[in-house]
């Protein structure tokens, strides 16, 4: 394990310390299994086996054979995800216990723990890494963050509007651009990420475009009061202001007002960063 031998309270917590440490300084997360392939598989096999069993005695057709396989199949795929979600429910409550006692090393520490079962959980790898970015990134940890995100799934919208911010900070606009683009095809009301894509384009001079994603998500949104007063921007041709998004300056794009100190946020909760480390 990654906390080791438990050799009472003080051992324990620095070894946690140690264990955080390592996941955020670490140059890569590998992948060694294709994600979430165990569960299919099993499904699958047991489906098969059920399904089929009469076929082979010669109890029934095998067009029978077919609906009864995606019946055991269904059947099986719950089962399964019901274990596997017990299996996970201790750590998930560990995580939140620890994100609630603003201990991020050991919320690191939590996560990695639960990529090993990513190659039974279809999208749980992209789903952790996601998070390990966040947390990365709300520990000053670029580098890191950047790794992690760029595996996290496409259906994390924080975690994916927070990469494309890294990349274009560090010049790469086209990449973040598309990072947003995919990201907001999944999710077309997120308030947020639809504002940054388009003050992206509006940072390059490419209004119209801009304009045709604020329109296209008032529609969806119609109370969003800062969507359609950044639209109303656009269409005066004047400046974006993001100051209606509490999350904002958590993306780190600007610098927050004088007004608000030296206070910043971290994405997705947009919790301040931990002191003291890093």
């Amino acid at each position: 394990g990654l906390t080791g031998g438990r050799a009472g309270p003080a051992g324990t917590e620095r070894s946690r310390a140690d264990a955080g440490a390592r996941i955020l300084f670490a140059p890569s997360v590998p992948e060694r299994d294709p994600p979430g392939v165990y569960s299919v598989l099993l499904a699958s096999a047991l489906a098969f086996l059920l399904g089929f069993s009469g076929v082979f005695l010669d109890v029934w057709h095998w067009a029978w054979g077919i609906l009864f396989t995606l019946v055991a199949l269904v059947g099986v795929w719950i089962l399964i995800s019901r274990r596997i979600g017990a299996m996970l429910h201790p750590t998930t409550m560990r995580l939140q216990q620890m994100m609630q006692a603003r201990n991020f090393e050991g919320a690191m520490a939590a996560l990695e723990s639960m990529l090993p079962m990513a190659r039974w959980v279809p999208f749980l790898r992209g789903q952790v890494l996601g998070q390990m970015g966040l947390l990365a990134w709300a520990g000053n940890h670029k580098e890191k963050a950047l790794g992690l995100l760029e595996g996290s799934g496409v259906r994390d919208t924080d975690a994916r509007l927070v990469l494309a911010c890294i990349l274009w900070k560090t010049g790469d606009a086209a990449r973040a651009l598309s990072v947003l683009q995919v990201a907001g095809t999944v999710n077309k009301k997120h308030a947020l990420l639809h504002n940054t894509w388009a003050w992206m384009l509006h940072k390059q001079d490419k209004n119209d475009a801009a304009q045709e994603i604020l329109a296209a998500l008032q529609k969806r949104l119609p109370g969003d009061a800062p969507t359609k007063d950044n639209l109303l921007r656009l269409q005066n041709r004047t400046r974006m202001t993001m100051h209606g998004f509490e999350q904002w300056w958590g993306l780190r794009l600007e610098d927050p007002p004088q007004s608000m100190g030296q206070m910043r946020r971290a994405p997705n909760g947009f919790r301040e960063p931990p002191k003291g480390k890093g």
